[in-house]
């Protein structure tokens, strides 16, 4: 629609009636959004609505794109926060679009619903990788994480000059097979649009090699090994972050992007809860508790020379919780004994694997969350999201900064169907088995189910037995460990998630999701065949159906949220001792459904006690703090502070508990004086 030029001083009226009432009904989900428009959807929230709207501009990526971030809620002209936030974190490796729709969703829910906002901030970054993000927008399209910073992948004097072509002119970047005596790969049988490496114990032989479609532009020999792009902003923080993959950077928060973030979260102390909208999905399957680390805080051995130091077996395998009680007879009076102090002092490194403590939380809300999803019927089998990947903000978040932290996704493909005999032992039927159960199966059947879920070879049917009954491992941490293996390839060796993307392009998108292999004449390999699965594929659904799937899944973030830590004065009792002396009695509660604070949090230190404070005029504390310092209060639980007081005539206390992440509460005592 095309306006005619109002006269001047009538233009800022103009928009703001245009922007007003407007931006926030006109934004629909029927489409994907590129970066820049989900940039200017966020500003567009904000100019319709001041009050509580305010977009920060973080960091500007590689490629010029503006890291945006809005803020939502009763405090956005103030500097200081007194209430806790919520940071919502979208498409960090920039290659799942409809997370960013799911952000942008949020926001226009939060400022529709003045419930919603009215205790708390939400900050909502709607896309965290806006460089890797537009390849799903570009031509042709490619699905890659890395921003735009220049990288010279194989170091030789050029940067960024071999990198993928689309040779078929599809608008598409797929892949190149060729038939080649030294190739590792055959098709699959019965299914030829699949590939799968040969298996050599089953008398199979390679005919092809495979390529990413393109052609070797410098001349070294290899094809697409130094494409356009450099870090992957997903694994770019510093839990677990790994030094030498090839998209990872030099360092955690070398990047514009990501130092941006650590920054905003070392400067918002108010952030007490973080969900990040991707492919891993916490709410689903708890973070996983089976990564090999040093610091495995519920298996620790005590190093020989300090054993003897607090009177522990070298030989055997101790929780932190038992080493704790070890310490603290050998402390110093009033010195407080913490998981940091101790992993500290047996100098156990990084946590690799989330605090049990922590992991009750997380199964009691995956329990929820997927009656959540049977309520709105979502809960139709899909392939298992991914899992959380080293070096994501979703692991520092927890285990750095000691918050609870949600990973999110929306789709997988549908999975395929398959006949599976009555009684075969699944991930779900072993959950549901006591120890004596799985163990009266029987070794026979015991090894037949670890071979079937694929199961290292060394690990045996005896091994399992001896481990249950020594109560070094149960079914449920099994089942945990058996969801979180790779699904095992069908008979004829098709990996399942190819297997399910062609299932679901054939029946849903007319084929549009696999390219058919077709003959190409390649400058450098000579006869090839081009083809394979479309980009996104897998994780994308057409635009038609996000809509329905943000209505259904994106309330349990509001849902989540609603059960933040949340400290309150529960009850204040008053004690008359005699003489002007009084007992006050204060007891702190949480009542929330999410600990304060987290164990990891307790572990590291960073989320400050609840400090409470006893104040006023004509008083003198006998025993007791002036400010008295609450370490932690479990969810629905309570912790009692006490003062011994002295006041010759009636006066008026305050008493003050104080959070930056779970708000705070104050009430008025009453002391009578001597009498």
């Amino acid at each position: 629609m095309t306006l005619r030029r109002p006269a001047s001083f009538l233009i800022p009226f103009i928009l703001c009636l245009a922007l007003g009432p407007l931006a926030a009904a006109d934004l629909t989900f029927d489409r994907y959004h590129k970066p820049e428009e989900l940039a200017a959807a966020v500003q567009d929230l904000a100019r319709a609505n001041p009050g509580f709207v305010k977009v920060h501009i973080l960091a500007k990526s590689p490629g010029g794109r503006e890291l945006v971030l809005l803020e939502v809620g009763p405090e956005t002209a103030k500097t200081a926060k007194s209430l806790p936030a919520v940071f919502i974190a979208a498409n960090m490796e920039g290659t799942v679009p409809i997370s960013g729709e799911a952000a942008l969703y949020l926001a226009k829910l939060i400022c529709e619903k003045a419930d919603l906002r009215s205790d708390r901030t939400w900050y909502i970054l709607p896309c965290g990788n806006p460089d890797a993000a537009s390849g799903y927008f570009d031509k042709p399209q490619r699905r890659d994480a890395r921003n735009a910073a220049p990288r010279n992948d194989d170091q030789d004097d050029q940067i960024d000059e071999d990198g993928p072509d689309d040779l078929d002119g599809d608008g598409l970047i797929t892949q190149m097979r060729v038939k080649d005596p030294e190739g590792a790969w055959i098709a699959v049988p019965g299914e030829p649009r699949l590939m799968k490496k040969a298996d050599g114990s089953k008398g199979e032989k390679g005919v092809w090699k495979l390529y990413p479609e393109g052609l070797d532009n410098d001349g070294d020999g290899q094809i697409n090994e130094d494409g356009p792009g450099g870090v992957n902003i997903g694994t770019s923080f510093p839990h677990l972050f790994n030094y030498h993959a090839p998209n990872s950077g030099p360092w955690p928060g070398s990047e514009a992007e990501t130092f941006a973030l650590l920054k905003f979260f070392d400067v918002h102390r108010e952030v007490g809860l973080t969900f990040v909208f991707g492919e891993a999905n916490f709410c689903l399957n708890p973070p996983r508790s089976s990564r090999k680390g040093d610091a495995d805080l519920n298996q620790i051995k005590v190093p020989e020379n300090m054993a003897g130091f607090i009177n522990a077996d070298p030989n055997r395998t101790y929780t932190i919780a038992e080493i704790m009680d070890m310490v603290r007879p050998l402390v110093p009076p009033g010195m407080e004994v913490t998981e940091g102090l101790v992993a500290g002092f047996l100098g156990l490194g990084a946590a690799v694997n989330p605090l049990d403590d922590d992991l009750k939380f997380y199964k009691e809300l995956s329990d929820k969350y997927k009656e959540f999803l049977k309520a709105g019927k979502l809960d139709g089998k899909r392939l298992d999201p991914a899992p959380d990947k080293d070096g994501s903000l979703e692991l520092y978040a927890y285990y750095h900064l000691g918050l609870p932290s949600f990973a999110l996704d929306f789709w997988t493909l549908p999975e395929v169907k398959e006949e599976k005999a009555a009684d075969e032992i699944t991930p779900e039927k072993l959950e549901k088995m006591t120890n004596d159960e799985f163990i009266a199966l029987g070794e026979e059947k015991i090894d037949a189910f670890l071979k079937a879920s694929g199961a290292p070879e060394q690990f045996k049917a005896k091994q399992v037995i001896e481990g249950l009954k020594g109560g070094m491992m149960d079914t449920k941490k099994m089942a945990e460990m058996m969801k979180q293996m790779p699904k095992k390839p069908s008979e004829e060796g098709a990996d399942p998630k190819e297997k399910a993307l062609l299932a679901w392009s054939d029946k849903e998108l007319g084929g549009k999701g696999f390219v058919a292999w077709k003959p190409f004449k390649h400058s450098t390999l000579g006869d090839v065949e081009i083809g394979g699965a479309v980009p996104f594929t897998d994780n994308t659904p057409p635009a038609k159906m996000v809509d329905a799937l943000l209505k259904g899944q994106v309330p349990w973030a509001l849902e989540i949220a609603k059960k933040m830590a949340r400290i309150k004065i529960a009850d204040v009792v008053v004690q008359r001792l005699g003489a002007g002396v009084y007992e006050v009695k204060v007891w702190i509660e949480n009542t929330g459904d999410l600990p304060y604070p987290t164990a990891m949090g307790r572990r590291d230190e960073r989320i400050l006690p609840v400090i409470v404070t006893l104040s006023g005029q004509g008083f003198e504390i006998v025993q007791g703090k002036k400010r008295s310092l609450v370490p932690a209060v479990p969810a629905r639980g309570s912790q009692l502070v006490t003062w011994i007081v002295r006041a010759a005539k009636p006066v008026k206390l305050e008493v003050k508990a104080e959070t930056q992440v779970a708000w705070g509460d104050s009430r008025t005592v009453d002391l009578g004086g001597a009498k």
